[in-house]
């Protein structure tokens, strides 16, 4: 991230600085406030989607832009949204049900993004691979994303305490913010992702690298729709 830090965040701040220009303009008009979510919510998915993309580019040295990324998504808008909102319902039941099944789900879905892109399944496919893969290392998963949240939300929650009293222009800098600590998790899953799949699947982590570019590349809709693997 720090090697290729305009890249990343870049590809974040290209979703979360029209969600806080829309926030900023909620506090004169607050329709503005429903807008910014609704956007948020469609968009976001794509968001972390291309950073994966971006991140398999990288490793392998290959050049990556902010649109190369985002263009690699275009044939997998649906599934991915679709597969997003689906979780979101699961996540929010299986809270409001109890809390502590609530955290197991989540945890077990956290790889659901990219299940998507690599493997190319979706739906219900997407969070059973997710939770195939945490299987046997729930602890582990639940232990890095805790460090990764309060290493990403810590000093970002500072930031923020700090521009809320900024008319306006605070909810903008508070998105910046955001697009920053969201590449941070964002990076930390993909990585382990990769962890996985080498540790259960002895795969190469070059290969699996190589696999996030090829199918950036055929990103054929075809390929969505059936929702298979090449590589699982």
């Amino acid at each position: 991230m720090r090697d290729h830090f305009r890249l990343l965040v870049g590809i974040a701040a290209w979703a979360w600085i029209p969600y806080g220009v829309l926030l900023a303009l909620s506090e004169s008009h607050r329709i503005y406030a429903g807008v910014a979510m609704l956007v948020f919510l469609i968009v976001s998915p794509l968001m972390y989607a291309a950073l994966i993309i971006a991140v398999g580019e990288v490793y392998l040295d290959q050049p990556a832009t902010i649109a190369s990324a985002y263009r690699s998504t275009r044939a997998l808008v649906v599934p991915i949204i679709g597969t997003f909102l689906l979780l979101y319902v699961l996540v929010a039941l299986a809270l409001l049900a109890f809390i502590i099944p609530g955290i197991y789900f989540m945890v077990c879905w956290a790889l659901v993004t990219p299940v998507m892109i690599v493997e190319r399944r979706f739906g219900i496919a997407a969070l059973r691979r997710s939770r195939e893969l945490v299987k046997g290392a729930w602890g582990r998963t639940f232990a890095i994303l805790f460090v990764a949240g309060l290493i990403a939300s810590v000093p970002g929650g500072m930031l923020k305490v700090y521009w809320m009293f900024i008319p306006y222009l605070g909810a903008i800098l508070n998105a910046a913010t955001s697009a920053v600590t969201s590449t941070y998790s964002a990076v930390v899953l993909v990585i382990y992702y990769f962890d996985r799949r080498c540790r259960v699947e002895e795969f190469d982590l070059h290969f699996l690298a190589r696999q996030i570019r090829a199918e950036g590349e055929a990103g054929t809709a075809a390929a969505a729709v059936a929702g298979t693997s090449t590589i699982a």
